[in-house]
Parts: structure tokens; C-alpha cells; sequence
């Protein structure tokens, strides 16, 4: 659980490395003191999607969230949105699992039927209050869709299509993750029924007795079999999912792994190492900092043999052929214009963002699910605009110009070119291949 002094600790320990840093006189000072800011953050660092996150932001007064939901949704409007739909059902916990799950089993199809009905009227009130939109994006994930019997899967497929398609842009990208074990040829065919034209693979490794030791369900065969009968049937934008690092894990293991993946027909790759969270199982015999040097170690193995294999890195686990990067990857970390449809989470916009409620039987018999709203004061939407472009391979310098603390982002801005984590242009900054290596580092330094 984050407390509401999470991002506090970050930025106390920034000032004192920004003084330290100032006064600092040869490269081999600072390069210390870069040093210790990787280890300090990534030993107390959590798994965050939102910077600064939402405690620190103003929350508004629950006597006006009727008038300010209409206000929220408004947002929306006139613009490019990015809509995701969780389905939390999985067939077992994996041991590094720290997420809002269900597990079950075919006997609890009907709980999964009355969870698709309550997202239907989250999607209603959507299309109610939000006018004349573009989807972006659709991802349905999170954690496996792909256990929701024919008959499911269908009805939610096709309420989507029937409730957004006249608002489809022209390069919609929709994404659909699948567990190996749940894949069958007639869930491939209606989901290219209704347009979906990415699949996202969890398969975390290619060693079967790793596999097990985790709780997954499936094989190495499995994976092979399900990319082949994926593009008999025209799916041709897949991506594959990695973890290293996992538990039994050593490098021989490891680099099998990545030689197995770098060599697949596909065209997309995430590349996540395994942090031990407070929520998971793991946790309870494993501890995040032990293995925090591992993982930069191999990151940069990650790096370089993808490369080879010409997959372009795009955001610290991501990476990508023939320039085919993800709208869904790209706009998920960037948090920009995002509605979720589903408990447990936060959506954004320009202005606000709102949380429902994380109990699921809370979250399924309430009538209004937004139960508390935030807005940004300037300080934190200054930090948040920082945080949101630095999670793309550049930043205009334009899109500096009318914010209002612009003397606190140059700051960043000139210790990062110090650092050698961006290089400076005539019309932007680019972000070096060492800024996408501690781009979480860096996210949690300036907030």
C-alpha cells in the first residue's frame, strides 16, 4: 500500500541531492551522487503509473461531485481518447502477482457475465456525457480476458464496437492480452470479428519448470503453437510479454530466454524485470533490493541483443520493429487522456482525475462508482507535465513555453543535460539511451 508520503520522501532526498550536486566539482563526484540516487529510489520506489500520485493532488469536496462529474467528463470532449477495459478474472495467482484479481474457474461464469454488464453501464455513461471524441485506443487486459467463455467475449465485443465505432479514429489500435493457456481458435475468430488488430501474449518465460514454479499453466509448445495459428488467421501486430529475473532464474536461463524471443516473428517485445512487491507472494521469501544490481545488469543485455535483432527501444520495456510502436504502450505509461472501465483504478484527464472504488462487490453494487476527484494544483500539473513527456522519446521545446514554473523545469532540465540524460536541439531535447535505462528513476526524482 502507498502512503500519502510516498512521493514526499522523493523529493526531501532530490533537494539534498541537488545541493550536493551543485557544489560537486569533478565528473567523479557527481557520477557518485548519481549512484546513490539509482540506489536510493530503486529501494524505495514502488510500482506507480501516476506521477505525482493522486493524494498529492487537491481533492475536491464529495458535496460537489455531482456537478463536477459532468465537468470531469467534459474533459473528454474534442479530443483523442484512450478507453481500457479490465477484466480481473485469472485461473490461478502467479507468485509474483501484486494486482486486483479474481481467480476462478468455468463454474463462475455468471460472476464474469454480471461484471461485463456493469462495465456496459460504466460505457453508457460515458457515451452519455462525452461528446464528439476519437478512440485512440481500446485495450482489454489486465489480467486475462482471454478466460471469458465464447458467449462473454462476444457480448462484450460487440457492445464495444456497437457503442464506439462511429467514433473510431482512422488508426485505431485494439489491443487484446491473452493468457497461452486460454487461447482457442474461436476466441481468435471473433475477436478479428470485431477489428481487433493487436494481441498481446503473456508468456513471462520459455522454461517450463520456471513456468510452473510461478503458477502459470502452460508450456513452451503452447506459446510456438499460439503466434503460428495467431497469423493463420491474420494477426499480424502481436506483442510478447517477458519478466527476468523471476525466481530460479539464473543469466544461462535468462539469455536463453531473450535469444528464444530477439529470434520470434513477431513485432513487439516488453521486457519487464521482476520486482518483489509488498503484495505479493514472493515478497515473503524475497526481497526488491537484492536483486536491484541484477537487474541493470541485464537490462543492458536486454538492450543490446534486441537491438541486433532490430527492435527499437521506445520506453524502458518496450521495444519494437519496423517503427511499429504501440499507441496502447505508448499512451498507457504516458497517462495521457485515459477512461478505464473497471474497478480499482484512476482515470485522467487535463485537469482531473478520479478514483473508484477498489472493493469489487463495492464496485459492482454501487450505482456511482466515482467516489473521489482530484484536480491539480499548478505545482503538481507542472511536475506531471514533466513526468508525462519525458515517457516519449522527445520533448518539444515549444511545449515548454506557456507553463508556469518553467524555472523549476529548466533546473531539471540543465542537470539532465549534465547527466547526459537528455541532449539538446535547436527545437527539442532528446532522451538518451541512459535516460530510457532509469526512466522510473527519473520520474520519481522529479516529482
Amino acid at each position: 500500500m502507498i502512503d500519502n508520503n510516498y512521493n514526499e520522501k522523493f523529493r526531501i532526498f532530490f533537494k539534498k541531492f541537488e545541493k550536493q550536486y551543485l557544489i560537486a566539482k569533478t565528473n567523479e563526484e557527481k557520477s557518485f551522487l548519481w549512484d546513490l540516487v539509482v540506489e536510493y529510489i530503486e529501494k524505495n520506489r514502488d510500482f506507480v503509473m501516476q506521477y505525482p500520485i493522486v493524494q498529492y493532488w487537491e481533492k475536491i469536496k464529495s458535496s460537489e461531485y455531482n456537478k463536477l462529474e459532468k465537468i470531469f467528463f467534459q474533459e473528454y470532449c474534442w479530443s483523442e481518447v484512450n478507453l481500457y477495459f479490465h477484466i480481473p478474472f485469472c485461473k490461478t495467482r502467479c507468485t509474483y502477482c501484486n494486482f486486483h484479481i479474481i481467480t476462478w474457474d468455468k463454474n463462475k461464469s455468471l460472476i464474469s457475465h454480471v461484471y461485463i454488464n456493469k462495465l456496459l453501464k460504466e460505457i453508457d455513461l460515458f457515451i452519455k456525457n462525452v461528446d464528439d471524441f476519437k478512440v485512440k485506443t481500446i485495450f482489454i487486459w489486465w489480467w486475462t480476458p482471454s478466460y471469458l467463455d465464447e458467449n462473454d467475449l462476444e457480448y462484450l465485443l460487440s457492445t464495444i464496437q456497437n457503442k464506439f465505432q462511429n467514433n473510431y479514429d482512422k488508426n485505431i489500435e485494439i489491443s487484446f492480452e491473452w493468457n497461452p493457456d486460454s487461447f482457442n481458435l474461436e476466441k481468435l475468430k471473433i475477436l478479428k470479428k470485431y477489428n481487433v488488430n493487436r494481441l498481446s501474449f503473456w508468456v513471462q518465460t520459455f522454461n517450463n519448470d520456471i513456468l510452473k514454479n510461478i503458477n502459470r499453466t502452460y508450456t513452451e509448445k503452447t506459446v510456438y503453437e499460439i503466434i503460428d495459428l495467431s497469423k493463420k488467421i491474420w494477426f499480424n501486430n502481436i506483442n510478447i510479454d517477458m519478466i527476468y529475473w523471476l525466481p530460479w532464474h539464473n543469466y544461462e536461463l535468462m539469455k536463453m530466454d531473450l535469444d528464444i524471443v530477439s529470434k520470434l516473428d513477431i513485432n513487439h517485445i516488453t521486457y519487464y524485470p521482476l520486482y518483489y512487491y509488498d503484495e505479493a507472494i514472493l515478497n515473503k521469501s524475497n526481497k526488491k533490493e537484492n536483486n536491484i544490481k541484477q537487474i541493470y545488469n541485464f537490462y543492458d543485455e536486454v538492450v543490446d541483443i534486441l537491438w541486433e535483432n532490430k527492435f527499437n527501444q521506445y520506453w524502458r520495456e518496450y521495444f519494437c520493429k519496423w517503427n511499429n510502436i504501440s499507441n496502447y504502450q505508448n499512451n498507457f505509461v504516458s497517462n495521457w487522456l485515459l477512461y478505464w472501465f473497471w474497478h480499482s483504478a484512476y482515470s485522467f484527464n487535463w485537469k482531473y482525475a478520479f478514483k473508484k472504488d477498489h472493493n469489487l462487490n463495492n464496485y459492482l453494487s454501487r450505482m456511482n462508482n466515482l467516489i473521489d476527484f482530484y484536480k491539480y494544483d499548478s505545482e503538481n500539473k507542472n511536475r506531471r507535465l514533466f513526468v508525462l513527456w519525458s515517457r516519449n522519446i522527445k520533448i518539444e521545446k515549444s511545449k515548454l513555453e506557456n507553463i508556469q514554473n518553467i524555472d523549476y523545469i529548466k533546473k531539471i532540465i540543465k542537470i539532465c543535460i549534465e547527466l547526459k540524460l537528455i541532449k539538446e536541439f535547436d527545437n527539442c531535447y532528446e532522451l538518451s539511451g541512459k535516460w530510457l535505462k532509469y526512466q522510473e528513476i527519473l520520474a520519481h526524482m522529479f516529482v
